[in-house]
């Protein structure tokens, strides 16, 4: 977080609400880029148009106690997996801060909103926030993997029954296949499967 300029998304109803976050932000040697949106009866409406113009590493939301507009459209960008969200609320609604959880919000703070936390609280919602990505991406690249041997094992069937090759050979043929069009070998073998779905 020391190496690399962050840009952050301040939010709050008023000047006043989000002067702590920003006074927290501030300070000597700080290359942070910080915004800050004003007027929280528009943030529902306004928040995915100014994270998409400023892509920031964070929104800091300050909602003192919000309503269920306000608290949804947060919730909407924590499950965008656009950036980290914090959230610093003077009061909760009762089953606000697990929805917030649900959601993906990095960090949620009641009646805990002063200067000297809002930096801590930050780098901690960016560490919780990568870590969360990475094991999505994770999860991601397994579903993918597990869907490719699937259409790979699904063509292997079909080049064995057709072409009365072993299991090594039809796998050898996809292979082959694959390097000849430099395409991958799950490729091949959803082309595979297409052409036998024509054919029947």
């Amino acid at each position: 977080m020391a190496n690399k300029p962050l840009t952050i998304l301040v939010a709050g109803p008023d000047a006043a609400a989000t002067r702590p976050v920003e006074a927290g932000l501030a300070g000597a040697g700080n290359r942070d880029r910080v915004a800050v949106l004003h007027g929280l009866a528009d943030l529902p409406a306004l928040l995915p148009t100014r994270v998409a113009a400023l892509a920031p590493d964070a929104v800091v939301a300050v909602l003192e106690t919000p309503d269920a507009a306000t608290l949804d459209g947060v919730l909407r960008l924590a499950r965008s997996g656009a950036c980290a969200v914090v959230l610093f609320a003077d009061r909760a609604p009762p089953g606000a801060a697990a929805r917030a959880a649900e959601a993906g919000v990095a960090a949620f703070v009641v009646d805990g909103l002063h200067p000297a936390r809002v930096r801590p609280v930050l780098e901690t919602a960016l560490a919780r926030f990568a870590a969360f990505e990475t094991l999505k991406r994770e999860r991601d690249e397994a579903r993918a993997q597990l869907a490719d041997r699937k259409l790979i094992e699904r063509a292997k069937g079909i080049l064995m029954q057709r072409k009365s090759l072993t299991e090594e050979a039809a796998y050898t043929a996809l292979r082959k296949a694959a390097m000849k069009q430099g395409r991958r070998v799950a490729d091949i073998a959803q082309s595979v499967i297409t052409a036998d779905q024509i054919e029947l």
